[in-house]
């Protein structure tokens, strides 16, 4: 059943690229020039093309050239991305493993198909999905319709 619920996040939330601005708006902002943080606090909403994130506090940690090295999203996280949703406590973003991991007790729903776990990381780039203590609801003929588009044609 494990492997039918992977299929419902093949659809990963597309990672932040360094191509795309990251738009953001807060009620406060903090930039600490020295460490290269910036965290943004209160009705945080960041926009990248179709991927919108919302919280409480986001903290942004970029490297000497610029380039978004981290983000680190809490308080009531929500990200949407087409029809795909995803809820959890605490949302963390790494450009050097390329991963996104949510905890907090995330969800993450498609349509009518949800999935929680205890904690979610994705690999966005390499289309993978690991999900520990994992439950979810999926509607079968959605599932085989996802495989068959997944499965590699003989």
């Amino acid at each position: 059943m494990l492997a039918l619920l992977t299929v419902l996040l093949l659809a990963a939330p597309p990672a932040p690229t360094a191509e795309a601005p990251l738009d953001v708006e807060a009620d406060r902002l903090v930039l600490d020039q020295k460490t290269g943080e910036v965290v943004f606090e209160g009705n945080v909403r960041a926009q990248q093309e179709e991927l919108t994130l919302t919280c409480r506090r986001l903290v942004a940690r970029y490297r000497d050239d610029g380039q978004v090295a981290s983000l680190l999203a809490e308080g009531a996280v929500r990200v949407e991305s087409g029809e795909l949703g995803a809820t959890a406590g605490r949302a963390a973003w790494s450009a050097a493993d390329g991963t996104l991991e949510l905890t907090g007790e995330p969800v993450v729903t498609r349509g009518a198909d949800r999935l929680t776990g205890r904690r979610i990381v994705f690999w966005p780039e390499q289309g993978r999905v690991v999900v520990e203590a994992a439950r979810g609801r999926l509607r079968a003929p959605r599932v085989a319709a996802d495989l068959e588009r997944a499965l590699p044609r003989p």
